[in-house]
């Protein structure tokens, strides 16, 4: 069953790999013989059938395959296409009446994913004329708000921000020190939301206490 799933996983992510190439995001296009997208998304579908329920597993394996592929064009791109963000708020709408996210802390977690950074984004913008963050961020902010509920979007948005941080000093003493380099920000929101969900599952403990119901 769990290699079926894989399988189902690695088809997924084909087809999000067509939709990404058939948005055509400036010309971007996925190799056919790049495969990342779908290793990634076959991993994380093994692993979703193997530790949680159907609904969970369900709702987590199409939202994390469209976050790795979301956070591949926006690493090449810097944009996030829209479609991507549409069908992910659905699925994650969706846990709500499949009983896998709470409701309450659905509409948490949007305002903290959503609603608190781009209040962060236009009081930066109104001190230092700059846009750190982008309206395709805040859009996948509200997405994983409404999965992972707001204190798990609050440990998301440190983490992202972190590894954000520490790549862009890699990439400066690797390369020369440009302080209006940008990053995007969608790899690593990804990579912290399903990190934190899958964190969230091996040690429930630390996160009890902060999900609200």
């Amino acid at each position: 069953m769990n290699f079926l799933m894989a399988i189902v996983g690695a088809l997924v992510g084909f087809i999000l790999k067509l939709i990404v190439n058939w948005v055509d995001i400036d010309g971007f296009r996925i190799h056919r013989n790049n495969f990342l997208i779908e290793i990634a998304s076959a991993v994380l579908w093994y692993w979703a059938f193997y530790n949680l329920t159907i609904e969970e597993s369900i709702i987590f394996s199409c939202i994390a395959s469209i976050l790795i592929a979301i956070g591949f064009v926006d690493y090449f791109t810097m944009q996030i296409p829209l479609i991507l963000v549409l069908v992910g708020f659905i699925i994650s709408v969706s846990g709500v009446f499949l009983g896998t996210i709470y409701f309450t802390a659905s509409l948490w977690g949007i305002f903290v994913g959503g609603v608190i950074p781009l209040i962060i984004m236009g009081t930066t913008y109104i001190f230092t004329k700059r846009q750190g963050m982008g309206y395709g961020d805040i859009q996948l902010g509200i997405i994983l708000g409404a999965w992972l509920g707001p204190m798990r979007m609050a440990l998301t948005l440190f983490a992202a921000s972190l590894l954000s941080l520490l790549t862009w000093i890699a990439v400066s003493l690797i390369k020369e020190f440009d302080k209006n380099r940008a990053m995007p920000l969608a790899p690593f929101l990804a990579i912290a939301g399903i990190g934190v969900y899958i964190g969230s599952v091996y040690y429930p403990g630390l996160f009890h206490l902060l999900i609200i119901e």
